[in-house]
């Protein structure tokens, strides 16, 4: 899919628009933040892609489950978040760039790109990672956030800091000395994020899929099977996981897109009422 050149195929043509309708669809997306989203943190929006058999990645290579159809939903749901957040384990072996360009020609160049934030209790982002680096040949991009604990490296963090980066340290941690998520939205929300979309890698989405503040569910399905070297999206899956209330299914290309809400046995307040009767507002460009 050539998004960045000054025209794109039919079928590229095509896949732009059926993503931007698609999202505008989904409940609680492309128009207002629904009530039911708690003061204090961002909506949060949680989405990976798997295999059929449940998989997200391999443990001996990278994986490539998308395909360009289901990309451009993907790139397009970008644009309509403030930040996107992954682990660090992510950044250290897909070196993702988080931006979108999966995008007609002429938005490119005007495409909202969302703060990138990493998850990194230690500080163990690269010094060489797309995300330092690209910033630095794109004014539009923007330098990672980093969230660490307070027990950092401080020299680390000078050298991060001087790539570019921002540290932002949450006091509020576990054993391990890893920020706490809704420590971490709530300081999220306190810099102005408002919504938040959350990527992996597996260990994030199963933090994220137990901590009771995921809004909304977007989960890609390609009809591969990856086996036993693949790695789950999710492993820790017992009687107080969430009830998963699909709300939307759509095909693109090859593969399958499902929007969904979560409900909590104790707490189903959280789960997101339904919003598809609410003008879609548009995310995609800068206001002049």
């Amino acid at each position: 899919m050539a998004a960045a050149t000054d025209s794109v195929s039919d079928a590229d043509a095509r896949a732009f628009a059926h993503a931007r309708d698609f999202l505008c669809r989904v409940p609680g997306l492309a128009a207002a933040i629904p009530p039911s989203v708690p003061s204090g943190r961002p909506m949060v929006t949680l989405t990976f892609a798997q295999s059929l058999d449940g998989k997200i990645s391999r443990t001996d290579q990278r994986l490539l489950l998308s395909g360009s159809e289901s990309a451009a939903m993907t790139h397009r749901l970008r644009t309509m978040h403030d930040a996107i957040l992954v682990g660090v384990g992510t950044v250290a072996f897909d070196d993702p760039q988080l931006t979108a360009r999966l995008l007609p020609p002429a938005e490119i160049a005007v495409a909202h790109h969302p703060q990138p934030v990493v998850l990194d209790p230690h500080l163990r982002t690269p010094l060489g990672a797309r995300l330092l680096s690209g910033p630095r040949d794109s004014p539009r991009l923007r330098m990672p956030w980093l969230v660490a604990g307070p027990d950092h490296d401080r020299a680390r963090r000078a050298e991060l800091e001087r790539c570019g980066a921002t540290v932002v340290v949450v006091d509020d941690c576990d054993a391990a000395g890893r920020p706490r998520l809704d420590a971490v939205a709530a300081e999220l929300h306190r810099r102005g994020i408002a919504r938040l979309m959350v990527e992996g890698g597996a260990r994030i989405i199963q933090a994220f899929l137990d901590s009771r503040l995921v809004d909304l569910l977007l989960v890609t399905v390609a009809p591969v099977l990856v086996g036993s070297a693949g790695v789950p999206a999710a492993t820790d899956v017992d009687a107080s996981s969430p009830t998963i209330v699909p709300v939307l299914y759509e095909q693109f290309g090859r593969d399958v897109v499902m929007a969904a809400t979560l409900q909590h046995a104790r707490n189903p307040s959280l789960c997101m009422g339904d919003a598809r009767q609410q003008p879609c507002r548009r995310h995609v460009l800068d206001t002049p």
